[in-house]
Parts: structure tokens; C-alpha cells; sequence
């Protein structure tokens, strides 16, 4: 039932990474300049809060609630989530440029979700590796 759970929060995940991603695009590279959003109604902070850090959440979540369960699916559908978030900055922080004013706070948080970014990769390498060496043992 747990592993259910975690699949089901992992999809959800990367289904809004993808959305927060596509929203970032939508809104253009002087969006935060303009006040301008994509076709999310919020401000960039709430997008953030709602599609960046909740997702994230719940994918390090299906890691522990299913910590005893091996699932390769599981251990992939982390390292997806993982990889967009990665991307994800990456292509915020393209896109953003150096327009922002207060560039070694901007690096600092795109920094730390860099890292949230690598920790679920991370993550998913390890489901995946116990899930193989359970097969091997069975």
C-alpha cells in the first residue's frame, strides 16, 4: 500500500515540476522585471512554494515511507523528478540571466535547489540499487 503511495506522490511530483516549468517559460524572461506570470494566476514566490517545494517534499517523502519496499519504478520516477528540478534551475537561471538585482541571493537559492535536486537523484539511486540487490538475493 505504501509503495502505491509513493508512486502515486512521485507522478504528482513531476507532473508539477513540469507545469511549474512550463509556467516559467510561459512567463518569458522579463517576467519578474514586468510583474509579468505565466498562465499561473500567483506571484513567483507562491509558484515556487506551491509547485517547487511541494513536490520536492513529496518525492524525498516516497523514499522513506517505502524505505524497507524495493521499487526500480519508484527509484526512476525520483531520479525524473530529480533531473527536472535540476534542469529546471538551470533553465530559470538562463533565462533570468543576470537581470536580477541581487545576484549572490538569487545564486544561494538556486543554489540550494540544486541541491534538493541532487539529494532526489541521489535518492533514486538508492531505491534502485537496494531493488536490484533484493532481485539478486531472491
Amino acid at each position: 500500500m505504501a509503495l502505491k503511495a509513493a508512486l502515486i506522490m512521485s507522478v504528482i511530483s513531476i507532473i508539477m515540476i513540469a507545469i511549474y516549468g512550463v509556467d516559467v517559460i510561459a512567463a518569458g524572461p522579463n517576467a519578474s522585471s514586468a510583474g509579468k506570470t505565466g498562465f499561473l494566476p500567483m506571484s513567483a514566490s507562491v509558484r515556487g512554494s506551491v509547485f517547487g517545494m511541494i513536490p520536492s517534499a513529496m518525492l524525498i517523502a516516497s523514499f522513506f515511507i517505502t524505505r524497507k519496499e524495493p521499487s526500480s519504478a519508484l527509484g526512476a520516477l525520483m531520479i525524473i523528478g530529480g533531473a527536472l528540478i535540476i534542469v529546471g534551475t538551470g533553465v530559470i537561471l538562463a533565462i533570468q540571466g543576470s537581470q536580477s538585482q541581487d545576484s549572490s541571493r538569487v545564486m544561494r537559492e538556486f543554489g540550494a535547489v540544486l541541491g534538493i535536486g541532487i539529494i532526489i537523484v541521489f535518492l533514486g539511486g538508492l531505491k534502485i540499487r537496494g531493488s536490484r540487490k533484493a532481485r539478486a538475493s531472491a
